[in-house]
């Protein structure tokens, strides 16, 4: 492969070396309007395709029982043995929010009533973006399940974030701390906790 190493991308298995239209090396190449950036094209002529190695979208929710939010310590890398809240990958034409319910039910048994967007987590250098809610669980009682080793309930001074899976469960968490302090949750709702 000419140029640059392959790309390196976490959800195709590794290393990208080979065009996925017609099986020619990879090369990178100028591309966008001479800013220097560099994008992975097929090197046989007449193909010249273009692998775009976009982020991956996940949906995650926080939810919350007398301000007090759900966390989920995970089974399986990465993060193994850290602790986030319910979530995972957007799956292709489903609606984001309808993902964050989702992995909720597989991940702690609970089916959850999404509210508010909380935020969007796009950090440098980290292929996954973020789209977290709040919500509240709606039917069940949270218990680990296949993806998970264990669940609890943490209010936001109990939270170590050196525990925490991902960056972006930090940033999400911080942001539902500032809702509550600043008075954005509603009151009477599961995530501020108190009546």
């Amino acid at each position: 492969m000419s140029g640059t190493p392959p790309a390196a991308h976490p959800h195709l298995g590794g290393r990208i070396r080979f065009c996925v239209s017609c099986g020619a090396e990879l090369s990178y190449r100028p591309w966008g309007e001479g800013d220097g950036s560099m994008q992975l094209c097929c090197s046989r002529p007449g193909c010249g395709h273009v692998h775009f190695l976009d982020p991956k979208l996940a949906a995650g929710v926080i939810l919350a029982r007398e301000g007090k939010a759900l966390l989920v310590q995970r089974r399986h890398n990465p993060g193994k043995g850290l602790w986030t809240f319910p979530g995972g990958f957007v799956n292709r034409g489903e609606v984001v929010a309808e993902a964050a319910a989702r992995e909720a039910l597989e991940e702690t048994g609970v089916e959850a009533r999404m509210g508010p967007l909380l935020g969007v987590y796009s950090l440098p250098g980290n292929p996954i973006v973020l789209v977290a809610y709040l919500g509240e669980i709606a039917g069940g009682e949270p218990r680990p399940l296949d993806e998970t080793e264990a669940v609890k309930f943490a209010a936001p001074e109990e939270i170590d974030p050196a525990e925490l899976a991902f960056d972006t469960t930090r940033a999400a968490l911080e942001d539902w701390r500032a809702w509550m302090r600043e008075g954005r949750i509603p009151r009477g709702h599961p995530a501020r906790g108190g009546r």
